[in-house]
């Protein structure tokens, strides 16, 4: 048993340079606009987000997603529950 050759790859061109859609990306990234965010914790303190997990009751659950809901379908745009929660304790701890 013999093992087959490789095939003959010269005979086919690149009619593109794989690379060169690169180019093009970088100067349609700087021409996009920059959206400020509203309620980011890194936007207001330059620090990360860290996560904290806790145990709510049922109802408090299911009206946190209620108002996300509610306030993304208002607003127009994806309002999370995390998004809620972190407002709800800066205006209760007064930060």
């Amino acid at each position: 048993m013999s093992m087959r050759k490789k095939p003959d790859t010269r005979s086919f061109e690149m009619t593109k340079d794989p690379s060169a859609f690169l180019d093009g990306g970088v100067a349609e990234h700087q021409a996009l606009p920059v959206s400020p965010t509203s309620n980011t914790n890194t936007a207001k303190t330059g620090q990360p987000k860290l996560t904290k997990i806790f145990n709510l009751s049922p109802e408090l659950v299911q009206a946190l997603k209620k108002e996300a809901f509610e306030r993304s379908t208002n607003e127009g745009r994806r309002v999370t529950e995390t998004e809620l929660v972190d407002s709800a304790l800066r205006q209760y701890l007064n930060i």
